[in-house]
């Protein structure tokens, strides 16, 4: 079990109500964001839910048993891609103070794993068009360790963190925003979203940094803000290429909800601030250590100017900046990394190292504290595995 360690502890934290939402057929959702789903739980602003969730295609992945063929199958039975993702998602969850506009806080404070993993290496939906035949390679978790062996003598530390974590996306996706998807990939019915292409929501971001001990700051665009989560990993490389990462399904993943009432999204209302250089109209992940400005769109390079333009923004309000500088200061110090490449819009973020900021009179968090509050768990310089008992399984199945 991985506990986040509290820097400090607000007096909204000491009083909050927690709650906790089991996976069952009734909580969790097939691949959709779906605005007709009633929420599974309905909380205030600083309340704190822990989130059961389960592994991709409704739990339908068993240890060293499910094979490409099953997945195949499962795929074209529930019209996977075209109209739905394969992401199994718990919730939403409603926030009685969140309204459109509003930014949302979420803290992920803990992620109790599962025992196994895996990952489905598909030859056709990762960067590749057709790179070999299908197959699964399972992994069993050293819990006590937080560790697997990749093969023997190559040991993993696991870094949990979910996959999607999302608002309810605005009726105008993606139609109205800048990210060069057709509506029909995005929204194929009204008020039903596709969970696999990321947006302003946040969603499939696949962001690897976003770990217990880091927060996630997502505009509102419907009352509630009715919060997802689910594709939850327990590790992942910047990328993802060949489309999956260590998959899993979590215990519970913990969540604390802050409605920002101060710091407004205007790109939810004003369709000119959603083309880069309004910050909080997109999200925005913060650790103790960084701040990682999101840019989307299905080509890269346009991500990456949507990013930047952010990123821009971002420095100007919290540091004093102007655009010029701001452009210098991303030349020099902003690291630019791919997050994903394979869900259809592509993710870039830029990574701001908040140790240059630690002169007197800086901006060295979002957070209302002044202080950043969380510290993520440590990871062993030296870690330890037990041997690996996981099967890698090939077949003949068609690839999803």
């Amino acid at each position: 079990m991985l506990k986040v360690l509290f820097a400090s502890l607000s007096a909204a934290s000491l009083m909050a109500a927690s709650y906790h939402v089991p996976a069952t057929p009734d909580t969790v959702t097939l691949g959709l964001f779906d605005l007709k789903k009633k929420p599974v739980v309905k909380v205030r602003s600083g309340d704190i839910v822990s989130l059961e969730t389960w592994n991709s295609c409704l739990h339908v992945m068993v240890y060293n048993k499910t094979t490409p063929s099953d997945v195949a199958k499962f795929y074209q039975e529930n019209d996977i891609q075209k109209r739905r993702g394969m992401h199994s998602l718990t919730g939403p969850v409603y926030i009685e103070e969140a309204e459109p506009g509003d930014v949302l806080e979420i803290r992920v404070l803990d992620i109790q794993l599962s025992d196994f993993g895996y990952n489905f290496l598909s030859p056709s939906a990762g960067i590749f068009d057709n790179f070999s035949k299908p197959q699964i390679k399972y992994f069993k978790f050293d819990k006590e360790h937080n560790t697997t062996e990749f093969a023997p003598g190559i040991c993993l530390p696991l870094k949990p963190f979910p996959g999607i974590l999302a608002v309810a996306p605005p009726l105008d996706w993606p139609k109205a925003w800048p990210v060069g998807i057709a509506t029909a990939k995005a929204q194929p019915a009204k008020g039903e979203f596709n969970s696999v292409p990321p947006g302003p929501f946040a969603g499939n971001l696949d962001q690897p940094e976003l770990q217990a001990g880091s927060i996630l700051f997502v505009p509102i665009f419907q009352k509630g803000g009715l919060v997802w989560t689910g594709d939850s990993h327990a590790m992942q490389s910047n990328g993802e290429i060949d489309v999956t990462a260590l998959e899993t399904a979590y215990e519970a993943i913990t969540l604390q909800f802050f409605v920002r009432k101060d710091l407004r999204a205007e790109g939810v209302f004003d369709k000119s601030k959603r083309k880069g250089g309004n910050v909080f109209t997109w999200p925005i992940i913060e650790n103790e250590t960084h701040w990682m400005i999101v840019g989307l769109h299905t080509d890269l390079m346009e991500a990456m100017k949507l990013a930047a333009l952010n990123a821009i923004d971002f420095l100007v309000r919290q540091q004093g900046f102007n655009r010029e500088e701001s452009y210098q200061f991303l030349s020099m110090v902003g690291d630019f990394e791919i997050a994903e490449a394979v869900n259809m819009i592509k993710n870039v973020t830029v990574h701001l190292p908040k140790a240059v900021f630690k002169q007197k009179g800086r901006t060295t968090t979002l957070c209302s504290e002044g202080v950043f509050p969380l510290k993520a768990p440590a990871v062993d310089p030296d870690p330890e595995c037990v041997p690996q008992e996981g099967l890698l399984i090939k077949d003949p199945g068609v690839a999803p």
